[in-house]
């Protein structure tokens, strides 16, 4: 952050802290954040502010899908119920899609004599954070740099002269071969109906140069090259934990940890776990790298969380003052310590987080060539009806073929209701 706009928003907040305190007309900004380690790292920021300018701040801590419904229906009403909402970004194409709901970001900048955000910010991340994507305008600020990253057993490739997967069918080659000559499995996925499932298939389907939708919005999911990544998904599927058709993130990643599989896709929140003498049994036995690739180079799904605006906020310059803050460089530092991917290109490159996450290299890259998830207004439901037919192939219950076509037939049923 520039010396002028530290300056700025240490007067602004003597300010607010001066006007806000005592009596029962204080200010309190109320923040909406999800259960769980990004939100506990947004929450504890939000305890440091409170203590440093007095301001009060309250937060609303929810489960990633009730968060969701509590944020739509706060937006949609105009409640006021919160000055910020943190939002994974798949759900921000909807959020901002509905009518005067988030409040732009520009003007609040330029109401600081400031032009807008610094140009530390991730491209891939700020893309996220404007509508219409990556043109549009400035909406939200991402908070957390998540990316996919491709986890696998670096012993066990040593051992049978195994390289690096740089390919879906080195992926399934090794699966094969560590299958068959070790007692664990050689590849592990999440395949639960839902956006388990949508969220382990993408980077295949992407690989295999297959698409969602075409120039016109029409649903292609069916196409030959999205048939020919699922079978890839059941190829691996065969040397996969029994069950996996029904595995979320904890299944895999705890049978990553416990040694009994060797190689999946994964999200870098779980990479300290594997350092953890009291969780792992793999300790400096794990290697982490992008994405496979297949017809194209491989890249990973995107999943930052963004913190933006209600334009219904009852305290919007007290909660922008907040927004800049907790993305400012030294406080998203103090967040990557506390577990988050940054969304700062230096902070990947810090020489004391970098000797904390020696994965940051590959994380930073990953991040830089990521791919969303559509940017429709409706993928919350799309990803549900996907994901049911993907988990239905899994389970054996549908070929290939069928629950491309299926899920082709439904999508197209949802993009119409929309139109």
């Amino acid at each position: 952050m520039s010396k002028f706009l530290s300056v700025l928003l240490i007067l602004s907040l003597v300010f607010l802290s001066a006007c806000n305190r005592g009596g029962s007309g204080e200010k309190v900004i109320t923040i909406a954040v999800v259960s769980g380690v990004e939100g506990d790292a947004l929450t504890q920021a939000a305890k440091d502010y409170e203590a440093q300018t007095g301001i009060k701040i309250k937060i609303a801590q929810f489960p990633y899908q009730s968060l969701f419904e509590k944020e739509l229906i706060d937006l949609q009403s105009k409640t006021g119920a919160y000055d910020l909402v943190m939002m994974d970004d798949p759900w921000f194409p909807k959020f901002a899609s509905l009518s005067n709901a988030l409040t732009e970001l520009t003007p609040l900048y330029q109401k600081k004599g400031l032009q807008g955000h610094d140009e530390d910010f991730v491209k891939t991340s700020l893309a996220l954070c404007r509508h219409p994507y990556e043109s549009g305008k400035l909406f939200a600020l991402p908070y957390v740099g998540n990316s996919q990253l491709f986890f696998y057993r670096k012993d066990i490739f040593e051992k049978y002269n195994l390289k690096s997967p740089e390919t879906w069918d080195d992926v399934l080659s090794a699966a094969k071969t560590i299958s068959e000559k070790e007692t664990m499995k050689g590849y592990v996925m999440r395949a639960a109906s839902g956006n388990s499932a949508v969220a382990d298939f993408m980077p295949i389907f992407w690989a295999y140069g297959a698409e969602m939708f075409d120039a016109n919005g029409n649903p292609t999911i069916n196409s030959g090259e999205g048939i020919a990544a699922l079978k890839m998904m059941l190829e691996l599927g065969k040397y996969s934990p029994s069950g996996y058709a029904s595995f979320g993130a904890d299944e895999v990643s705890n049978h990553l940890l416990q040694g009994t599989a060797a190689m999946s896709i994964n999200w870098p929140a779980w990479i300290s776990a594997f350092s953890d003498a009291s969780k792992s049994k793999v300790i400096g036995k794990m290697e982490f790298t992008t994405m496979p690739g297949a017809k194209n180079q491989g890249k990973a799904e995107i999943g930052n969380w963004l913190i933006a605006i209600p334009q219904s906020a009852q305290n919007k310059d007290a909660a922008f003052d907040f927004l800049l803050w907790a993305t400012d460089k030294q406080q998203m530092k103090l967040s990557a310590t506390r577990g988050n991917p940054p969304t700062r290109t230096s902070l990947f490159k810090d020489e004391e987080l970098l000797k904390k996450n020696p994965a940051y290299p590959v994380q930073l890259k990953s991040l830089e060539t990521s791919r969303p998830r559509p940017r429709t207004p409706q993928w919350n439901e799309i990803e549900n009806v996907f994901g049911i037919y993907l988990s239905k192939a899994n389970s054996g219950e549908l070929s290939a073929e069928d629950a491309m076509n299926k899920a082709n037939e439904e999508v197209k049923k949802i993009v119409e209701r929309g139109k």
